[in-house]
């Protein structure tokens, strides 16, 4: 039988946890409505995690030209512009461009892992998973904006592919704070744990 983590410091256990800095970019978390609390917060987790060795993965968000977004994505961008049709969007999120950039004070430090993506989930295309199995990776705790979208998205994602995941709830934020509570509520329920960075900062100051 698997043996199932049930306390905080079997599912953050440092020989098998990495943390994920979700959308720390100006145009995403720097819109959120607790811009500074989640950077606070996203700051001890990387001082805590330093010096354990803990792998830190930034997902950056980077879209394709419109004409190669998929439609669905096309219309979240429409309600994200309020724009009735998709003639009307406006390129975003571009490499090299200022909503793309990481936050200021808030950035990857040259070893940890930064993968870009365009979808909201890290899983999608990219080299993630992969990653996670070559370092031994069982359980994400993630950190980020916003919690409705990417961080709930990867939550799903993770336990299907069979990762545990951990949520820093004072480390997350989205762009209204029903929407943030909404997914909180969803999360507690399910098999994620929601804690508070405190909590996370205690386990790995042992």
């Amino acid at each position: 039988m698997l043996h199932l983590p049930t306390q905080l410091s079997e599912f953050i256990d440092p020989k098998g946890v990495a943390l994920l800095m979700w959308d720390m970019q100006k145009g995403l978390a720097g819109k959120a409505s607790n811009t500074d609390q989640v950077k606070a917060n996203a700051q001890r987790l990387l001082a805590a995690a330093a010096p354990l060795g803990i792998p830190v993965f930034w997902s950056q968000h980077i879209l394709p030209s419109l004409e190669h977004t998929t439609g669905p994505f096309l219309l979240f961008l429409m309600k994200k512009q309020k724009v009735a049709h998709a003639s009307l969007l406006k390129e975003t999120m571009k490499l090299g461009g200022e909503d793309a950039q990481f936050l200021d004070g808030l950035s990857p430090e040259p070893q940890h892992i930064v993968i870009p993506k365009s979808q909201p989930s890290l899983f999608i295309d990219t080299p993630f998973d992969l990653r996670l199995k070559t370092l031994g990776i069982k359980t994400l705790v993630i950190a980020g904006v916003a919690t409705d979208i990417g961080v709930e998205f990867n939550c799903r994602h993770a336990a299907a592919l069979g990762y545990f995941t951990v949520v820093a709830e004072d480390a997350c934020g989205s762009y209204t704070q029903a929407a943030h509570d909404r997914s909180i509520d969803f999360l507690r329920s399910w098999t994620t744990p929601v804690v508070s960075t405190e909590e996370i900062v205690k386990v790995w100051s042992f």
